[in-house]
């Protein structure tokens, strides 16, 4: 479901409560919309966050140039393996070289972390991902 930044941030608050959320900044070029998929969505719902993920999260535009309105597309980083966890960094960083095609910032995660890279104030959030360069702390 794509919400208002300002709908975002009121929801964010009711999920914190829960200790758990779903929201997705689409602030590719302004931070004006927000994807929520704590109701609707599709199977990336169930990947998760690793400090060493297998995808990286990229912008595509099909049947819409708003630049507001990207489609979040997941891909592999490396061959991954039958049975493996899907995962990609909740907190990654834009590479600059690469900065038309990943300058969405994702900050997507769960209990809280969900608006990191907006100016609210969240909680930080240990990270369990057990990745070998694990940053212990989400965001």
């Amino acid at each position: 479901q794509i919400i208002t930044s300002e709908e975002a941030e009121r929801r964010g608050q009711v999920y914190d409560r829960q200790g758990a959320t779903y929201l997705f900044d689409l602030d590719y070029v302004e931070d004006v919309y927000t994807v929520d998929a704590a109701h609707y969505g599709n199977i990336s719902h169930f990947v998760n966050h690793s400090c060493d993920p297998n995808l990286q999260v990229y912008n595509v535009f099909i049947e819409n140039l708003d630049e507001r309105l990207p489609r979040i597309a997941l891909f592999a980083t490396r061959p991954i393996r039958a049975g493996e966890e899907l995962t990609f960094d909740y907190n990654m960083h834009v590479d600059p070289v690469d900065a038309e095609s990943t300058r969405m910032d994702s900050n997507f995660g769960l209990a809280g972390g969900g608006l990191g890279g907006s100016p609210r104030a969240r909680s930080r959030i240990e990270c369990k991902c057990g990745a070998a360069a694990c940053r212990k702390y989400l965001f």
